[in-house]
């Protein structure tokens, strides 16, 4: 009995791409549900996830490809970075999971793969894979921290008294239907006040642990001297909390800064 092998190419080539296309999916569902909706910083999961992405969807198509798996690694890894940019993912994490794929897939196949070779691939891979932290640790901190727009919140709460504010940085900690997010607002303190006002703060003296422990690098994590803590009444750092948005915020007088954890709870 003589084996097709056109067919059996062909079946080959199928299964390649569909274990392609399910590897794809599975990891746009893990990146969704552990990694976006889960309690993970937006800075920390977006490079993880475009490098999933990638890296899983060259290796799952090479490696059931019949022949020409360079080539194909090659293919694959130009529609992973395509597909993991066109759904807003980091662009930087899908190419250095792509090509650290395609680089195992060419060591690995290579008819040539001697002792040397398998060195400075493993030189090779550790670079790229400390290239990859480096910049998940670099966003993980938001570093280096660009300024953004003031958010709707914020200029809703201040009005017209929102052109006060001289710098404003944001840092998201990730949630879906429940979000939470980091500002730090440099402005004077007779603009601080304001805002203190009409969001409703009351001043306390218990900051809660959690806060001195946040990701970005400007972030306090001691009370400065002279600062001043405020929170809506019912902001719970430990636990949820009830419906609506909710505030803490250090007013560091010195330094001209306040630092505020916003919760919006739906």
């Amino acid at each position: 009995m003589t084996c097709d092998v056109p067919t059996t190419n062909g079946w080959r080539w199928l299964l390649a791409a569909t274990a392609a296309v399910v590897a794809f999916f599975s990891t746009v569902y893990f990146s969704l549900f552990v990694l976006f909706f889960g309690p993970y910083p937006k800075d920390l999961a977006e490079p993880t996830a475009a490098f999933l992405m990638a890296s899983v969807l060259v290796l799952s198509g090479s490696l059931l490809a019949p022949r020409h798996k360079s080539a194909t690694a090659t293919v694959l890894f130009l529609v992973g970075v395509f597909l993991g940019t066109s759904l807003g993912q980091h662009f930087l994490g899908a190419v250095l999971g792509g090509l650290t794929a395609v680089g195992f897939l060419v060591w690995w196949f290579h008819s040539r793969r001697t002792k040397r070779s398998t060195v400075w691939i493993v030189i090779t891979s550790c670079t790229v894979l400390c290239g990859f932290l480096v910049v998940v640790y670099a966003r993980h901190v938001d570093s280096p921290a660009q300024p953004d727009p003031p958010p709707y919140e914020l200029t809703y709460a201040l009005g017209t008294d929102s052109s006060r504010i001289s710098a404003f940085y944001r840092y998201d900690l990730g949630g879906f239907i429940d979000h939470e997010w980091l500002w730090r607002i440099d402005a004077e303190p007779e603009t601080i006040a304001i805002l203190v006002g009409r969001l409703g703060l009351q001043r306390t003296s218990a900051v809660p642990p959690r806060f001195w422990r946040m990701p970005p690098r400007y972030w306090p994590r001691s009370m400065p001297v002279g600062a001043e803590a405020f929170q809506t009444a019912e902001f719970h750092a430990d636990t949820r909390g009830p419906d609506g948005p909710h505030y803490f915020m250090l007013h560091d007088k010195g330094r001209k800064t306040a630092f505020v954890w916003f919760k919006n709870n739906f």
